[in-house]
């Protein structure tokens, strides 16, 4: 057996073994996708001449090479070394894949603080004001329905990457005679956990422009993607070659949060769980409680809630995020007029 199907069978195990000891879907799949992105660069080289260490180092040189962030690529290394320390472990796999380990902690790109903290990049209260606003820019383009969704329903919703990308049409309950409440179902949090999340008038209004605007094909059920894409996904020069509506990638839907914050308020670096621990600073700071944060956000500790959003303003900065609020809840106002044909 060569190295490749050695790979493809350890691979296989490792899976299988994650579903087993309790690991979520959204987890197995991203375990899976790194996997196959080695395995196809694996594939690819001359294993007579190369090592599988060597194979390793070329591998993050080419993550690197095609735009991907050195805090990602050292995500996947970590990653892919905990799948060796599997196949290299004959009591574990019940068979000793490979003789060591190919990935080493010193392979690893070195990473600025900034790329690894996410929780220091905060908006002012004007910049969220600024991304309420239903108004298209310069370079947003037929997209701008979309993106201004994306955005707002992070902001307000504060679900993560990987929640935001597996919500179906279904998974969303706009108020109606019988119920007045907003709401989205988050079916694969972390760890796997259910949880209903409250949905402002701001978040609803905006998913129905977009639905209305007709970026999301209306052919589509409502148990396909709410937010997916028909772009092919490309990584490492490997495309998926998928051209129908399909989940959109962690890093597509990054790159997107990126660029709309950028047109509307001029500020860079912001990302999806950007958007996420600003809406938690928004909360705190309005007088929501940890225990009420820590049950939105899905978190298991209030201590990791307390660390994660807590940053008190001062007291004047907490009197303007007031002022957001009402921004905001004007804004769902004008969105439904909008709607409504007025």
């Amino acid at each position: 057996m060569n190295v490749t199907e050695l790979y493809s069978k350890a691979a296989s195990s490792y899976l299988k073994e994650s579903k087993l000891l309790g690991c979520s879907e959204q987890t197995i799949r991203n375990y899976r996708k790194r996997l196959l992105y080695f395995g196809e660069f694996l594939s690819e080289c001359d294993l007579e001449t190369t090592s599988l260490s060597e194979a390793v180092r070329l591998w993050r040189d080419s993550l690197l090479e095609n735009g991907l962030a050195p805090s990602t690529v050292r995500q996947y290394m970590v990653e892919l070394k905990a799948f060796f320390e599997y196949a290299t472990d004959e009591e574990r796999c019940g068979n000793k894949y490979f003789e060591s380990n190919p990935v080493n902690s010193k392979q690893y790109p070195k990473t600025k603080a900034s790329d690894s903290k996410p929780y220091d990049k905060v908006f002012t209260a004007e910049d969220i004001k600024k991304l309420w606003a239903n108004r298209r820019t310069l370079k947003s383009g037929k997209l701008w329905a979309r993106n201004y969704a994306i955005v707002t329903l992070l902001l307000d919703g504060k679900i993560r990457n990987s929640e935001l990308l597996d919500l179906k049409l279904n998974d969303v309950h706009f108020s109606d005679k019988d119920d007045p409440f907003n709401y989205l179902i988050v079916r694969s949090g972390k760890g796997g956990k259910y949880r209903e999340v409250d949905l402002n008038e701001i978040s609803a209004s905006a998913i129905k422009l977009y639905l209305k605007s007709g970026v999301r094909p209306k052919k589509l059920k409502n148990s396909d993607y709410l937010f997916g894409t028909t772009a092919e996904h490309k990584f490492g020069g490997t495309s998926s070659g998928v051209e129908e509506w399909h989940r959109g990638s962690s890093s597509w839907l990054s790159k997107l949060v990126e660029k709309h914050v950028k047109d509307v308020t001029g500020k860079s670096g912001f990302r999806t769980h950007s958007m996420r621990h600003n809406g938690a600073i928004m909360e705190l700071n309005n007088g929501t409680s940890l225990e009420a944060l820590q049950s939105e956000l899905g978190h298991s500790s209030v201590t990791t809630t307390e660390i994660y959003a807590g940053r008190l303003l001062s007291k004047r900065n907490r009197m303007k995020m007031q002022d957001v609020f009402e921004e905001r809840d004007k804004w769902a106002m004008r969105n439904n007029m909008l709607l409504e044909g007025a």
